[in-house]
């Protein structure tokens, strides 16, 4: 039997609605500072006063349907909120750099115009550390918990980017070899051959590299749940710095315990702090380890509430 007009349109915008939102939230365009934000909410049905709202940010340059896994589970018990940040995705260019004072604000005026107030649990990945790092210091009574995905490391200092190399066996003549005039084509063609959305975001880790990332740690993490999530699984395919003199993986680690030591550091005088490490997850924990993600959030949640048990 064939199909009436009216079904074929109807099934058509099921479908659509299907494809377009995931099938567990609704996919919309907000306006900040006048130009289009695409953003994504799930679980609306689950916003209650005091109980924390899930936030995701994005790592560099990265739309939130890397998301989409953890989102779809965590949605059936929390209202959830992400967000393609300005140039991403389908949200327009604002012409403004991508600053964490400026994407915290953005941030923060957005959820507040969908009726999502605080307290927030930030969930984000890489680059996006530094951006809810940064929330967390502009506004830290509005956090319900912080979960960095493998973050980028936002507690590096100077010199720190030799100590895997040095500890690897090179000379500091040779590190500084290795980097000086080969960084600076890097970036010079980084710059030329890549899309601006992504140059933008470079350009400011560059820049939080060099004030020692003092924009995201203006004051201490609050005492709220905190969770760092390594990933472990070194990949040779995204090491792109071709034939070396060292073994690229045993430098990896050697990175990651140098990180390690420091975050966790960061995580001993709080009361809930976690640190979690996936050894057999690349860089994007949330597709080959969902589950540990997932995970991590559900015990936020229980670590908060009893911190406010513990208050009253």
């Amino acid at each position: 039997m064939r199909n009436s007009p009216k079904q074929i349109i109807i099934s058509s915008i099921i479908i659509i609605l299907v494809l377009s939102n995931y099938g567990f939230g609704q996919k919309e365009f907000i306006k900040v500072n006048g130009k289009k934000v695409e953003i994504f909410i799930a679980g609306l049905e689950n916003n209650q006063k005091d109980k924390p709202v899930i936030v995701f940010e994005n790592g560099m340059a990265s739309k939130y349907g890397n998301w989409e896994s953890v989102i779809s589970e965590v949605s059936k018990t929390s209202a959830v909120f992400a967000y393609n940040r300005p140039r991403i995705g389908e949200s327009e260019d604002d012409n403004i750099p991508p600053t964490t004072t400026h994407i915290a604000e953005n941030l923060r005026k957005m959820l507040l115009e969908k009726g999502l107030k605080p307290p927030y649990l930030l969930v984000s990945h890489s680059f996006g550390g530094a951006y809810i790092r940064s929330y967390a210091s502009y506004y830290p009574d509005e956090i319900a918990g912080l979960i960095f995905v493998d973050p980028i490391d936002f507690t590096k200092k100077k010199g720190y980017g030799s100590l895997p190399y040095l500890e690897i066996g090179l000379t500091q003549h040779q590190i500084d070899s290795m980097f000086a005039k080969p960084y600076d084509k890097f970036k010079e063609k980084l710059f030329e051959d890549m899309p601006n959305f992504y140059v933008q975001e470079v350009k400011i880790s560059i820049k939080l590299n060099e004030t020692e990332f003092k924009e995201c740690t203006s004051i201490s993490l609050p005492d709220v749940p905190v969770h760092f999530i390594m990933a472990g699984g070194y990949s040779a395919e995204g090491d792109d710095r071709g034939e070396t003199i060292f073994d690229k993986e045993k430098l990896f680690r050697i990175n990651n315990n140098l990180k390690m030591k420091r975050w966790i550091a960061l995580l001993d005088p709080l009361k809930y702090g976690k640190f979690i490490y996936c050894s057999n997850s690349g860089h994007f924990v949330m597709k080959d380890d969902q589950e540990t993600v997932i995970a991590s959030i559900k015990l936020a949640l229980i670590d908060y509430d009893r911190l406010q048990k513990g208050k009253k």
